[in-house]
This record gives structure tokens, C-alpha cells and sequence, in this order.
């Protein structure tokens, strides 16, 4: 059984405190950034490139289907953060050889995550949710198995699946935390309290899953004070993973007519965000998996901010404020 507790990711490998602080120079030893990145770990932990495939279950959402609400959270595009996602090929396993056809790289040594992304994928027929999740880690080179969920979509009998995956595959359980502002949670329509949220993060820390939260970053109302929080949650629970995404508004959705009806000005530049997220990394205690800085949305479907189209500009902005600087990831954390 995968050992992994909340808080100390390190001890996924069963570890010494002396070996832990080994295998994390080795990662900063590898790693050309100035936190702790996911590409480097899988490739340590692996020794290969390790890439995500973007699944789509077929799954819903209690915040779109009338059970907590019907329009979801207003940022939520129709795709339900499943852009990168291609249901039309067919099943799991038609989907998971498409993508492979998309991104593997000749003549590389590659292993893959099956990533069911989209909606709710703990929220429905349980039996569905059986059947999909083993038929995408039987397939070959799968390593693991990564699941977007809501923290108040775990019942018992799912945390039951969950525990028996854990057992048999690398699994990581993907939550959108978003922000822990109860008012911003209300604002955003999420259709719980932070409470509630840390209810389910604890459920998973019970049965010794790996987690990752995400964080929106330009949230109407939040300022830096809101994101400093929201990474000492991090810190406190001991989330294995983080991704930190910059708020984005597409096309087509709530969140864009409240802007329009209300006359707000989206006034986040692109330093303003990298200088954000260079903040809430050196409050972040190391060990934390950095999955990702920026958002992901398709171009076409972005409406503003523009400069969040290019992640590439992003990213290196943040690199190079983390350079000039001589930042690292943690190295305003303190211990609790």
C-alpha cells in the first residue's frame, strides 16, 4: 500500500528525514527553476518523461445537473474545464490512444497519467466510475491516475474506490480549492463553504491520498492577503500539489456578463499576476508540487485578459522575477 500522508510528500517513498532533504536537492539540483516543479519530480520519481493525458468520463457536475444549482460556477465554460479533452474519439481507451498520438515524442522514454478532468469524476453511477477508472490504468505504460473532483462529492462508497485505486496505481486527487474566502466561495457560486471543502481534504488525508488544490488567482474582491491564506491552508493541511491559475474570462459565461453588467475592468496585468504567484511560491513550503502557474483555457475561447493567451510569456515573466530577484520556492515559509 502507497504510504503517502498529508503534509509530507516525501514520505510517498517511505523516506528518513536525512533522505528526504537528499531527494529534494536532487530535485533542485535537476530542476532549472526556483520551485519545485512537477516535470522534474515525475522524471525523478520515473526516471521518463511522464505525461498527462486529459480524459473525459462523461461525468456531471451537482452544481450543473439541479442538485446545488443549474449554471455552475461562473467562470465554468460548457466544457467544464475539458478544452483539452476529446469525448467524440470514443471510450477511455480510445481516448487515452488519441491523446498519446497527440503528444508523445518519437524515440522518447514516456510514461502517462490518465487525467479524468472534467466536471465531477466522484459524482455519479458508481459502477460507471469503477469500470472507467481500471480500464484507463490497464492500459499500457499508465503510471498513475489523476482525478478532478469536488471535496463535497466523496460519499462513503467512492472514498471506498478511491482507497482500493490508491492501492493499486499512483493516484492523485485533484480539488478546486479555488479560494479559502467563504464570501468569494458564495460570490463564485460554488456551491459550498470552505468548511465543507477541508472536510473532504480530511477524508483523503484518513486513507493516505495525494491531493492537489487549485487556486484562482483574480477573483472580484481578493487581494494578496486572500492568497497568502489560501497558501497557509496549503501549508496547514499538507496538500501534496498545487496549481495556480489565473483567472480568465471566456466567452459565454456568467462571469463575463456579471463583468459587463456591472462595468468591472479586468486591471490584473501580467506583472501584477507573476508577482502574485511569486509571493504565494515563496510562502509555499518546498516539498509542495508545483503543477502549475498559470491557466489553460483555448485561445479562442479567452475574452480577457488577453495576455493570459501566451502561458509562455507568463511563465517566464515568473522566472525571471524568481531570478532577479533570487527567490526560491519557501524561502519566506515558516514551520509551523
Amino acid at each position: 500500500m502507497k504510504i503517502a500522508l498529508c503534509g509530507l510528500f516525501f514520505i510517498l517513498f517511505n523516506l528518513s528525514d536525512n533522505n528526504k532533504k537528499l531527494w529534494y536537492n536532487r530535485i533542485m539540483e535537476l530542476n532549472r527553476k526556483r520551485y519545485n516543479d512537477l516535470d522534474t519530480y515525475y522524471k525523478i520519481k520515473y526516471g521518463k518523461k511522464i505525461i498527462k493525458l486529459p480524459l473525459d468520463g462523461g461525468f456531471t457536475c451537482p452544481n450543473r445537473d439541479g442538485t446545488l444549482s443549474s449554471r455552475g460556477c461562473i467562470y465554468c465554460s460548457d466544457a467544464g474545464a475539458g478544452e483539452w479533452t476529446y469525448r467524440s474519439v470514443g471510450d477511455i481507451k480510445e481516448q487515452i490512444a488519441y491523446q498519446k498520438k497527440i503528444l508523445a515524442k518519437p524515440g522518447r522514454a514516456e510514461g502517462y497519467i490518465a487525467y479524468f478532468q472534467n466536471f465531477t469524476n466522484t459524482y455519479g453511477d458508481l459502477a460507471k466510475m469503477r469500470h472507467m477508472f481500471y480500464a484507463a490504468i490497464d492500459q499500457p505504460d499508465i503510471v498513475g491516475l489523476s482525478i478532478a473532483t469536488r471535496a463535497d462529492c466523496l460519499p462513503y462508497e467512492v472514498l471506498n474506490l478511491l482507497e482500493e485505486l490508491n492501492e493499486n496505481t499512483d493516484l492523485t486527487i485533484e480539488l478546486g480549492m479555488q479560494s479559502v474566502n467563504d464570501n468569494t466561495l458564495k460570490f463564485i457560486n460554488r456551491g459550498y463553504s470552505h468548511q465543507e471543502f477541508d472536510n473532504g481534504v480530511q477524508k483523503l488525508c484518513s486513507l493516505g491520498i495525494e491531493m492537489i488544490a487549485h487556486i484562482i488567482v483574480g477573483l472580484v474582491g481578493e487581494d494578496i492577503d486572500d492568497y497568502l491564506r489560501d497558501i497557509s491552508y496549503i501549508n496547514y493541511r499538507g496538500i501534496e500539489g498545487i496549481k495556480i491559475h489565473n483567472l480568465y474570462i471566456e466567452n459565454n459565461t456568467y462571469l463575463k456578463s456579471y463583468y459587463e453588467k456591472n462595468n468591472i475592468t479586468y486591471d490584473m496585468t501580467k506583472n501584477d499576476y507573476a508577482n502574485i504567484v511569486v509571493s504565494m511560491l515563496r510562502h509555499l513550503n518546498p516539498e509542495v508540487i508545483v503543477n502549475r502557474l498559470t491557466g489553460d483555457g483555448l485561445s479562442e475561447s479567452i475574452a480577457y485578459p488577453t495576455w493570459s493567451k501566451n502561458k509562455g510569456a507568463v511563465l517566464s515573466t515568473i522566472d525571471k522575477i524568481m531570478k532577479d530577484g533570487n527567490f526560491r520556492q519557501g524561502d519566506l515559509w515558516k514551520e509551523n
